[in-house]
Formats: C-alpha cells, sequence, structure tokens
C-alpha cells in the first residue's frame, strides 16, 4: 500500500515529459518537424556541370568572310552616299572585292518559314509570316548602283548581288537566281564563301582577261573605304529614316 501511495507523487516531468513532447511537436510545425523527404524535394534542384549543354555560336558573315583566299579584300558595314535614296545614303552589310568582281552582299536574318517568290515578283511570301516580302533582290539593287557610283576609274568591273538567308529557314525562289552563272544570287549564309569563289572559277572561264591585279583591288578597296560614313550621327539618321521614323 505504502509504494502505491509513494507512486502518485512521482515528478510531473517523469509522467509526462513524453506526451507532452510528442504533442508540442505535432501542435508546432518548424523547419525541423518536416519529414527528410518532404525537405528535399522543396530544395531546389542544383544543376552540375554536366547538366548544361553547350550550344555553339553560329559564326558571323564577317566572320565567315574571313575564310575567303588573300587575293581577295573585305569591307563590312559601308555606308555610301546615294542621293536616290531617302536618306541620301545606303548601308550595305559586306563588300567582297576579288579578282574577278566585286560581290554587294545583304544578310537577312530571318529564322523560320519557307521563302517563295520569282526574281521578277515585286513581293515574296513567308510561310511563317502572314506579311509579304519585298523581293530583297529589287531592294539590293539600289545599294548594287550605290557601290558602282564609289568606283571611279574601275566601274566596269563585274558587280554581283548577293543576298543571305540563316539555314534555319528553306529557300523555294526562282530556280535562276540559286546558281552562279547569274549576277544577282538568294542562298543560305553557309554557302558565301564557297558560292564566291565558284563565282570567280566561272568568270575566269568565261572571260579570262578580266583579271584584276593585287594592286587594282587595293585601290577599290582604298577608294570603297575613304567613301564609307563612320559619323556615329550620320549614320543613326539613316537608319531612322530607313525605318520611316521621323
Amino acid at each position: 500500500m505504502f509504494k502505491k501511495i509513494l507512486s502518485l507523487f512521482k515528478t510531473q516531468s517523469e509522467l509526462v515529459s513524453p506526451l507532452t513532447d510528442s504533442v508540442s511537436a505535432a501542435a508546432v510545425p518548424t523547419a525541423t518537424a518536416i519529414p527528410p523527404r518532404m525537405a528535399r524535394s522543396r530544395r531546389k534542384k542544383k544543376k552540375s556541370d554536366s547538366d548544361w549543354i553547350s550550344v555553339p555560336q553560329e559564326p558571323t558573315t564577317a566572320e565567315l568572310l574571313l575564310g575567303l583566299p588573300s587575293e581577295y579584300k573585305v569591307l563590312n558595314d559601308l555606308l555610301v552616299t546615294n542621293p536616290k535614296s531617302r536618306s541620301g545614303y545606303s548601308q550595305i552589310d559586306h563588300v567582297v572585292i576579288g579578282p574577278r568582281a566585286i560581290f554587294v552582299i545583304e544578310t537577312r536574318n530571318l529564322t523560320t518559314g519557307e521563302i517563295r517568290g520569282g526574281r521578277r515578283e515585286a513581293n515574296w511570301s513567308v510561310s511563317s509570316s502572314r506579311v509579304k516580302m519585298y523581293n530583297p533582290l529589287m531592294q539590293h539593287r539600289a545599294r548594287v548602283e550605290a557601290i558602282q557610283a564609289h568606283l571611279g576609274d574601275y566601274k566596269r568591273v563585274r558587280l554581283v548581288s548577293m543576298v543571305t538567308f540563316t539555314n534555319r529557314c528553306r529557300i523555294s525562289v526562282d530556280p535562276d537566281v540559286r546558281y552562279v552563272n547569274s549576277d544577282e544570287m538568294v542562298i543560305y549564309d553557309h554557302e558565301l564563301v564557297e558560292t564566291i569563289q565558284r563565282k570567280t572559277e566561272r568568270l575566269e572561264a568565261e572571260l579570262p582577261e578580266t583579271l584584276y591585279k593585287e594592286q587594282d583591288t587595293q585601290m577599290i578597296w582604298n577608294m570603297l573605304n575613304a567613301a564609307n560614313t563612320t559619323d556615329y550621327q550620320v549614320r543613326a539618321e539613316h537608319m531612322a529614316k530607313a525605318k520611316g521614323i521621323k
């Protein structure tokens, strides 16, 4: 009997602490109360170096043109006077001066869609857009003429107009402008260097006498480089007028 009475006087902590601890943990959730599996699911997974896929950057047209042999001379991003244009200037993306011809190049950054059109059609269609594209060869003719106007004594040199598109779109245009026998061509940008060299070989076979020596190509480069406008303000005004912005 005495032992039973004594057991009634045991400390409260000895009787209730296990129950109290379990109840308090359930009633008052804390960061440590989250089950380990749940805690892992809430943590943001960090990507290891092996998870990242390196996407190679495509070379620019200027970088592609570095692959031409040394007898070709290149000018990039020219702005020359042209009294026939709205701004009084024409901007040409690239000019390549070769031993048989001058290649005037415009790059288009269209990345998707199928391009359809004829050489003499004013408007071409793009499957990824409802808006018609103005025939880029017709648009580029004014730039070719602007280059010719600055050639001085070399105005009779052969001029070849080239418009390039990325290989992420599809060119389905007049076959005549897809071959090197034409002086107006529409090609993919990765075909540019090879097409310039093939066109040069064709001109050499057709007209072997039309060979320009290195001093001639250097003289043409000097004239076009001198005609190039580098003034930032003039270039900004040209861009604004070209886009129809007052």
